[in-house]
């Protein structure tokens, strides 16, 4: 079971952990979106493609962006979706 974590200020329900299906990280996201589509103004653009100023990390290791519609979510994965900051 793919387990996806949103930051604590995208859900006024305190509700972080998520379940997801393994696979293209483009996929995973669309599939969580799909499942929760109160995240999608968040994660996706209007044409249905992942917004790509939101940092992800899978495991432990961030996914430059550049690289991202070639990386895979693994069955025992954790994908952690970062706010985007400001300046940063």
């Amino acid at each position: 079971m793919v387990r996806i974590v949103v930051p604590t200020v995208w859900t006024p329900q305190g509700r972080t952990d998520f379940e997801g299906s393994p696979g293209p990280l483009d996929e995973v996201v669309r599939d969580f979106v799909a499942r929760h589509p109160e995240f999608g103004r968040r994660l996706l653009d209007a044409d249905g493609a992942p917004l790509r100023y939101v940092n992800i990390c899978i495991d432990d290791d961030l996914i430059p962006r550049h690289l991202r519609t070639a990386a895979t979510v693994g069955p025992d994965a954790v994908v952690t979706i970062l706010s985007p900051m400001a300046g940063g």
